[in-house]
């Protein structure tokens, strides 16, 4: 009988400790936190042409019509251009 309760009590914090990690990770997951990937303070920019977004750190820089804009990548920046002059 006594084995019973340890065993009870043991299963119970088991499951109140996974159910914590469960929570804490859910809320991350819904403020956007994406763990060690993420560089934090790192401003993003909008890719024009896909939409992605992207580090502006990291991201293709090109004077279009007078503006600077921010691309992905060396293809999305000349499909962008294209566009723009057609």
């Amino acid at each position: 009988m006594m084995r019973f309760i340890l065993i009870s009590i043991l299963l119970f914090v088991v499951y109140q400790a996974v159910k914590t990690v469960v929570r804490a990770a859910s809320a991350a997951y819904r403020r956007g936190d994406e763990g060690p990937s993420r560089l934090p303070g790192a401003e993003m920019v909008q890719d024009p042409n896909c939409r992605t977004y992207i580090v502006k750190d990291r991201a293709l820089a090109r004077r279009v019509d007078g503006m600077t804009s921010y691309f992905c990548s060396r293809a999305c920046a000349e499909e962008y251009e294209r566009k723009r002059r057609s």
